[in-house]
């Protein structure tokens, strides 16, 4: 099935009234991306596939969106499949107009003028074509990244409220004190800000750095009013390293397709487990 912008929509209104979160995995490669449809399926859980653009540039954006439109009209479940991070509006345009049926225009990094500037002319854009547009307000840093004082990257609420009401976004992603890969230190949460946040923004509010944050945190956030909540590098270390697990185990010889499935299916396990942490009954 594939999902237009107002059944995006209707699945978060759905994670609301349900208490839990929809989990947002990001892919590598088509490996990955099945392993996660196929968990996906398993599970019955409705879930955001996404791409960097690194993975654009890597293996091409019609190659990507040709195959996540086969992903999503065989899936049995609701897949939205997501350009996470694009700097451009330019690519941004591209991936809506080679299927991706939701895109993350990231222009956090200017002024709040011009972070709204490129969130209209995205939104307008995607709207035009029944696409779900999420952007992101402050700044969500790297982990382990000591150069920036972690407060001076939050959102305000101010921004927030004025971006979401200037732009006609859909989704926004918040920074409120989580960090993008492992952390090296305790996640450090700022849940009051995310509690005013959600006072004055009526759209979905996104949770980005989920890997190595505790799974009691990811309910509290859930509680205090996130709908999705992103994954990446706990996905895709452990695709690494379950590569390599395979290759010492069944030698190079092996067939690529029999190391691959060794790999997805550790990726599905990660996936299945994260599905779980994002319902609030605990259930898949």
């Amino acid at each position: 099935m594939i999902i237009n912008r107002d059944q995006v929509a209707k699945l978060f209104v759905a994670a609301t009234v349900g208490k839990y979160a929809i989990p947002h995995f990001n892919h590598s490669d088509f490996w990955d991306m099945s392993a996660i449809a196929e968990a996906a399926q398993e599970s019955k859980a409705p879930i955001f596939i996404a791409c960097l653009p690194k993975v654009i540039d890597a293996i091409g954006i019609e190659k990507l969106g040709a195959v996540a439109k086969i992903t999503m009209e065989q899936s049995k479940t609701p897949i939205i499949y997501h350009l996470d991070h694009c700097h451009s509006v330019e690519t941004c345009f591209a991936a809506i107009d080679n299927g991706y049926n939701s895109v993350m225009i990231d222009a956090s990094h200017g002024s709040l003028e011009e972070n709204i500037e490129a969130v209209k002319k995205v939104v307008k854009y995607a709207h035009e074509r029944d696409v779900h547009v999420e952007a992101e307000v402050g700044h969500i840093k790297s982990a382990g990244d000591e150069s920036e004082n972690m407060v001076d990257g939050k959102a305000t609420v101010d921004d927030a409220r004025i971006l979401v009401k200037e732009t006609g976004v859909d989704a926004l992603a918040v920074a409120f004190g989580s960090e993008h890969g492992f952390y090296t230190h305790k996640p450090k949460l700022d849940f009051e800000l995310l509690r005013q946040v959600r006072k004055v923004v009526t759209v979905p509010l996104v949770l980005h750095g989920g890997t190595g944050i505790p799974e009691e945190d990811v309910r509290m956030t859930i509680d205090n009013g996130i709908g999705k909540i992103n994954i990446g590098t706990h996905i895709r270390c452990t695709y690494i390293s379950s590569i390599k697990e395979a290759i010492e185990k069944m030698g190079t010889q092996t067939h690529t397709a029999d190391i691959m499935a060794f790999a997805k299916s550790k990726v599905k396990v990660v996936v299945n487990e994260w599905i779980k942490t994002c319902r609030a009954d605990g259930k898949a």
